[in-house]
């Protein structure tokens, strides 16, 4: 099959673009009519298949997952489902997608190989876990922990975003202020107390000083920490190393260090109950696992936790040995072992997570809050006080 971008028009009238797969221009237009397009003009994509196929957003993902779990556990057929998904969609990325799905399936293909085509969409683990349903045959229960997992996945996003938010908007309301006082305000307020005479303190020459410097070198007092940034994501990126080292300094840092760890670590149980639940044995899950967590110390103690229960060590005893964990979770999963109830060890342990991180972003949001707050106030009561301090004492002499 090939790739094509394609315009065509709707019942509305309106003009649609996208990308599909179809064996030749004749069944891109039969593909398009069943999804109630009109073909008007396409060309061929020279690239692999798959990786045009356009970005599906996550909630889009979820209610995919959740149509699929409700309709095979209904009893609908595979083929049959994956059309109604393909026609329900409002995800016009996500209806391409499916229709390909679709002929793929339709052709003789399995589920997890024919999703495997659109590997921007549907990653190695999101296959892994439809091809474990695939030999269960318990498709929904597969369906069912992903829609769950992308879930929370994008709760904790709407967490960690709650976290930066504020601290951002503030810091650009700050450069805002600091510019418009060191730029306007300040030198003009400058100039009068220096054309009255005015004898001026050392905190007030401090501020001339630095509206001087500012008015002339903006663009290095806000490019040069732009330059180190952006340096120092790139060397991040590009070095193995050094971004080690930095992920190793993260959580050794007061406050947000506690915080990172316990959102890598409750990224990677939650995903691993999800593998596990799933019917994937625990070195795999594991293996699996490790793969969402961003820190790669983290990681490093993951997949050291993970050769050890290769070696035959158990789960916990691999556990102690990483040194990740709270003893609160280490407990329960020994509980989870010794019981031989796993599942309802990870839902306890998945709960704990949840909490905990829900604790740490609040605690962050309540840290960087007050503190920019006094940052802006002391920069403005400095202001006040250089400027009308020298003002307020030449008023006195005045009444003397």
């Amino acid at each position: 099959m090939a790739s094509y971008r394609y315009s065509a028009m709707n019942e509305m009238g309106r003009t649609i673009n996208g990308v599909v797969t179809a064996e030749n221009d004749v069944d891109l237009e039969e593909r398009l009519k069943q999804i109630g397009l009109e073909l008007v003009n396409y060309r061929e994509l020279r690239e692999k298949k798959g990786s045009s196929s356009g970005r599906v957003k996550m909630q889009d993902m979820i209610v995919m997952c959740l149509h699929l779990e409700q309709l095979g556990r209904a009893g609908v057929p595979l083929l049959e489902t994956i059309a109604d998904v393909r026609d329900s969609s409002d995800s016009m990325a996500l209806k391409n997608i499916m229709t390909g799905v679709y002929e793929y399936i339709k052709n003789g293909e399995v589920l997890s190989k024919a999703l495997a085509h659109y590997p921007r969409v549907f990653n190695s683990v999101f296959i892994g876990l439809i091809a474990a349903g695939e030999k269960t045959g318990n498709f929904s229960e597969a369906f069912l922990h992903i829609a769950d997992h992308l879930k929370w996945t994008s709760d904790l996003r709407r967490k960690t975003k709650k976290a930066i938010r504020y601290p951002i908007a503030l810091l650009l309301v700050m450069s805002g202020v600091i510019a418009i006082l060191m730029t306007y305000v300040v030198p003009k307020l400058v100039d009068f107390m220096l054309a009255q005479g005015f004898d001026l303190p050392l905190h007030t020459r401090a501020l001339i000083a630095f509206s001087h410097a500012f008015v002339n070198y903006w663009f290095l007092i806000f490019g040069i920490p732009f330059v180190i940034i952006i340096s120092l994501i790139s060397l991040f990126r590009i070095s193995e190393p050094f971004a080690y080292k930095v992920d190793g300094i993260i959580l050794k840092l007061p406050v947000f260090g506690s915080v990172s760890r316990k959102l890598n670590m409750a990224r990677f149980t939650h995903f691993f109950a999800v593998l596990f639940n799933s019917g994937i044995d625990i070195l795999e899950s594991l293996n699996a696992a490790k793969e969402v967590v961003g820190n790669r110390v983290l990681c490093e103690s993951i997949e050291l936790m993970a050769r050890s229960v290769s070696e035959g060590t158990s789960l916990t005893s691999s556990m102690r040995i990483s040194n990740q964990f709270p003893n609160l979770v280490v407990r329960m999963f020994k509980v989870g072992e010794d019981s031989g109830n796993m599942t309802e060890a990870l839902d306890n342990i998945n709960f704990f997570y949840d909490r905990e991180v829900n604790d740490a972003v609040d605690s962050v949001v309540g840290l960087i809050q007050p503190t920019l707050t006094v940052v802006m106030g002391l920069l403005i009561f400095w202001v006040i006080a250089a400027v009308f301090g020298p003002l307020y004492q030449s008023f006195s002499k005045m009444n003397v």
